[in-house]
């Protein structure tokens, strides 16, 4: 079993800073449905946030701020679920992005079966939608983690650029043109009105 960091501590600035976990999709927000997701699968869960902290603490679960100042990105963010992950004694964290709630829940028995398949070897699990790449929605290992940090304080910001150098192993999934995109994130207004529709393509 691995626990989960919903990652929640981005500024939001295409969303004029409203805090994308808390937009609501059919009167219910973004997290609460990201967090009903993972109690399926009975996982631990924090809360990767730097603001907000009393709208987050309703959840009742622990809140983790970044371990790097200065609003560093998603891979801030990763970072400080590998070290949350490693203080819990786990080998494995899985980091999901607030702005993605449409994930499909077998992703977490895919995932478990891999970890349990003794010949593969790889850095982290990932996932791709008709082949598009979502490294930020990850299982990662917590030995990554001084790799990682040294990557971070030398400049490295991008989240993609960090696991093209990573053994991947990718859960590949497929939708037509007029279905959803299991993995698509709401950015903008414009994203949400179209979650909000139905009208995600």
């Amino acid at each position: 079993m691995f626990p989960v960091v919903i990652l929640a501590g981005g500024q939001s600035l295409r969303m004029n800073k409203v805090n994308k976990a808390f937009m609501e999709i059919n009167n219910k927000t973004s997290i609460s449905r990201i967090i009903e997701k993972v109690l399926t699968n009975n996982s631990k869960i924090a809360i990767n946030a730097n603001k907000n902290l009393d709208q987050f603490s309703n959840f009742k679960f622990e809140i983790v701020q970044d371990k790097f100042d200065g609003n560093l990105g998603p891979l801030s963010g990763i970072y400080t679920a590998l070290n949350w992950a490693n203080d819990l004694k786990y080998k494995w964290v899985l980091t999901i992005p607030c702005d993605v709630p449409f994930f499909p829940i077998d992703f977490f028995l895919k995932a478990k079966n891999l970890l349990n398949d003794k010949s593969k070897k790889f850095d982290l699990i990932s996932v791709t939608s008709n082949k598009k790449k979502h490294h930020i929605f990850s299982v990662w290992n917590v030995k990554l983690i001084n790799d990682l940090q040294i990557k971070i304080i030398n400049g490295l910001r991008k989240v993609d650029f960090f696991a093209s150098n990573l053994k991947v192993e990718y859960i590949h999934y497929q939708f037509k043109k007029n279905e959803t995109d299991p993995f698509f994130n709401i950015n903008t207004k414009i994203d949400l009105q179209k979650a909000q529709k139905g009208m995600i393509i």
